[in-house]
């Protein structure tokens, strides 16, 4: 018998491992040899590709569910797939021009345009976009602001380097006098000065006001607690694009996202993973750490301003998805929102 030369065998089998994805994602089907023959153009015989197709199997590329004769790609085959897609196909012209549209006719508060990127995400895919905000840590503070909006409150409004802006009440009343005092001094000693060392910052530097402004005192420290107490935040949209998935006839997949959307810290310690990464990430089924995501992929991009990571930024969908095409988006819109940061 004559013997397969080990990098054509292995071609085979990539070009094989290739095509049932590819048919699998577009039917949702188990399949067979003889598709892959009739379909993908594989010129070998009925017999080595089921040859070929059972060692896959043998390999945990491939499974094949309850007795069907077909095979389904496992999440260490989508793995292998993904790991092979060294150039992305190139997103489509007028697909990029869209989104460029969709933030144009958007306020350019920072907020707005994250929320906005989550839906433009969510519309493209079809399925569940998200935007992880600028990390706090990462936010330097601009200006605070102080108002106050009734006798015994006062707002705290919070500007950052990059466009966030902050909202937070506290308990205090303060003569216009002792708050224009205070609202220097917050601005003097935190203009610059990271979110997660301004409480650190206002606890070193207020002394001085101690012995002759105890209420300013009080409610700085106040301030320094808020400020140390803001969390990151996370955009999602289009959590129940999920529902129209045929893949999740039983349910679990879908109730696991509402319950992501409900419990947002969940997601966001996940994506946080990949705060450190410079490519596109992608994980798959059992890859991901959280239960929730078991049965969904994610594939995710950080977002700059310039050289410096701000947030993460992706979609969440069946592991039978169009992997090239989501890469590609997460990419595209990644761009639009470094350059969105950039300008701005």
């Amino acid at each position: 018998m004559r013997q397969v030369a080990l990098e054509v065998l292995k071609d085979r089998k990539a070009k094989i491992l290739s095509a049932v994805i590819h048919h699998y994602v577009k039917t949702g089907k188990p399949v067979g040899s003889n598709v892959l023959i009739d379909e993908y153009n594989i010129k070998l015989s009925p017999a080595t590709v089921r040859n070929l197709m059972a060692e896959l199997e043998e390999e945990e590329f491939l499974t094949h569910p309850h007795t069907s004769a077909g095979r389904i790609p496992t999440d260490k085959g989508y793995r292998a797939y993904v790991d092979t897609l060294v150039k992305l196909q190139k997103f489509a012209v007028e697909e990029e021009e869209r989104i460029k549209a969709e933030y144009e006719q958007k306020h350019r508060e920072v907020e707005s345009v994250l929320s906005e990127t989550s839906r433009i995400l969510s519309g493209l895919s079809q399925y569940t976009g998200f935007v992880l905000a600028p990390k706090t840590q990462y936010n330097d503070i601009s200006n605070i602001e102080l108002l106050q909006i009734a006798p015994d409150q006062l707002l705290v409004v919070l500007l950052t380097h990059t466009g966030m802006v902050k909202h937070r009440k506290v308990e205090a009343s303060l003569r216009p006098q002792q708050l224009a005092r205070l609202r220097n001094f917050l601005n003097d000693k935190l203009r610059g000065v990271s979110l997660a060392e301004a409480n650190a910052r206002i606890v070193a530097e207020i002394r001085d006001f101690k012995t002759s402004e105890d209420e300013i005192y009080r409610i700085a420290e106040k301030i320094g607690d808020i400020l140390y107490d803001i969390q990151d935040d996370i955009y999602i949209g289009g959590a129940s694009n999920v529902i129209t998935i045929p893949d999740f006839n039983d349910f679990e997949p879908v109730k696991s996202i509402i319950r992501l959307n409900e419990d947002k810290e969940k997601l966001i310690k996940i994506v946080n993973e990949d705060f450190a990464s410079s490519g596109i990430n992608v994980k798959i089924g059992s890859e991901n750490s959280l239960a929730e995501l078991k049965d969904l992929s994610m594939v995710t991009k950080v977002y700059k301003d310039g050289d410096r990571a701000l947030g993460v930024l992706g979609i969440i969908g069946p592991k039978r998805m169009e992997y090239e095409k989501m890469m590609s988006l997460v990419n595209a819109v990644s761009k639009i929102l470094n350059e969105f940061f950039k300008k701005n």
